[in-house]
């Protein structure tokens, strides 16, 4: 008896909430219970039914009409498929007709597209753009319709198209000013007064300008020609009338001038020289001006020997008076001793004959060898960029080469004047011991002579 009531327990707690199992304490109560729920589930189950059917009719009806929308729809999308290919032939004879009508425009509007096509492209890349800007965009209308088939050029726009290109030419053999913007090196737009030459050149402030394709504007050179190419430019901004000057014209249309402007100049090439040039060149401005100093000092020497030859007076002012001079002193001795005493005199006017003539020299030796010197540096730093980068770029390997041998050309700047004012200097010494020399060898064949009539 304990063990149903237990079992009674476990199935009313899986059935019942737990005040009913608490409640329940008997099978007589779980029957009726059972019963019970099943009563309820039968009526919940015929409640679901009646509600199927009767949303099965509502779903066959929403079917039914699904199945006539399609049908409507595909007998509509048969008649516009019917008239797609009647508009289709249609449109395939009247383009039949047109090309028939056309003949030999149809030939002639290919040829005006070409035309407007080339000229576009002169005009954008022509400098009188800057003085007439936005003439290009007819041009691109106009080959817009050349090149369509349902549109036709008009005879204003081919009037209009003669008319370009005939303002294009006129233009080209002018010599006009007017303002424009300028695009400056930091990038800044300012209005300056352009002065063009043609369809050449275009200058502003003694500055070359040059015509950007990409931003359709003047753009001022970073970096311009030497001054040989710009100083005409500010008489061509101040010429008036008919009157006439002198100014480069750059065919190439800024081309040359922006190679030009690319071209190292001195001061460039002394900087590419390195601390190597830079020696170089102190030496040769020291060699030079020793060489100067020498030369001024042996030629006044020189003018002061040759006044002394024709007196008989020594003036111990120059070299010849200093050894007069000391023949004077020493008349009364032998010939022997005369002798020694007036070389003694010449060989101590000799280092200030040659003073500071060695160190010319010497300069014009060493400056070749500081420049061979540089090069082979230089080469060193082109190969060791040659191992880092390879050999892809001929430019890096030519530029780096240029470089190496400027050295070697300062070398040769420095050492060439050098070399010449050393032989002159030397020459001019020489010339004056020479004459020391005669004039002592004169001295002393009297001296002999008159020992011997004595």
């Amino acid at each position: 008896m304990k063990f149903r009531q237990l079992i009674c327990s476990v199935v009313l707690a899986a059935a019942l909430p737990l005040t009913a199992v608490a409640e329940t304490t008997d099978l007589d109560s779980l029957l009726s219970l059972v019963k019970q729920g099943q009563a309820r589930d039968n009526k919940e189950f015929n409640q679901r039914l009646a509600e199927f059917n009767s949303s099965r009719a509502q779903q066959e009806q929403l079917l039914k009409d699904a199945q006539a929308e399609r049908a409507r729809l595909e007998a509509l999308s048969a008649q516009k498929e019917e008239t797609f290919r009647t508009n289709e032939q249609a449109l395939a004879d009247a383009q039949e007709r047109l090309t028939e009508r056309l003949g030999a425009l149809k030939e002639l509007f290919g040829v005006l597209q070409q035309v407007a096509g080339d000229t576009k492209s002169v005009f954008e890349g022509s400098v009188i753009s800057s003085q007439l800007p936005g003439r290009d965009e007819f041009l691109t209308d106009l080959i817009r319709v050349a090149g369509a088939t349902s549109e036709l050029p008009s005879i204003e726009q081919l009037e209009q198209l003669w008319f370009e290109i005939q303002r294009e030419a006129t233009y080209s053999g002018d010599v006009t000013q007017y303002m424009a913007d300028v695009v400056m090196p930091n990038g800044e737009t300012t209005q300056k007064d352009v002065t063009r030459v043609g369809a050449f050149n275009a200058v502003a402030n003694g500055l070359y300008l040059n015509w950007d394709l990409e931003t359709g504007r003047l753009v001022e050179l970073d970096k311009q020609p030497s001054g040989r190419y710009t100083s005409a430019i500010a008489d061509l901004e101040s010429a008036t009338g008919n009157s006439m000057t002198g100014f480069w014209v750059d065919p190439s249309k800024g081309q040359l001038l922006t190679i030009l402007g690319q071209t190292p100049e001195l001061g460039d090439r002394v900087q590419q020289g390195g601390e190597v040039g830079y020696i170089i060149l102190a030496l040769a401005v020291i060699g030079i001006l020793l060489a100067v100093w020498r030369i001024i000092v042996l030629l006044g020497e020189k003018a002061r020997v040759m006044k002394q030859m024709k007196s008989d007076t020594a003036d111990e002012g120059n070299s010849l008076g200093r050894v007069m001079a000391v023949y004077n002193a020493n008349k009364g001795s032998d010939t022997e001793t005369l002798e020694l005493h007036l070389g003694e005199a010449i060989a101590a006017e000799i280092p200030k004959l040659t003073r500071g003539i060695g160190w010319i020299k010497i300069i014009s030796v060493v400056a070749p060898l500081l420049g061979l010197l540089g090069t082979v540096t230089g080469m060193i730093d082109v190969f060791e960029t040659m191992s880092l980068f390879g050999t892809g770029d001929p430019k890096l390997m030519a530029g780096g080469i240029s470089q190496a041998l400027i050295t070697t050309v300062l070398g040769l700047v420095a050492a060439i004047p050098c070399v010449f004012l050393h032989t002159l200097t030397n020459n001019v010494s020489r010339s004056l011991i020479m004459i020391l020399e005669e004039r002592a060898t004169g001295i002393l064949a009297r001296q002999s002579e008159l020992k011997e009539a004595a």
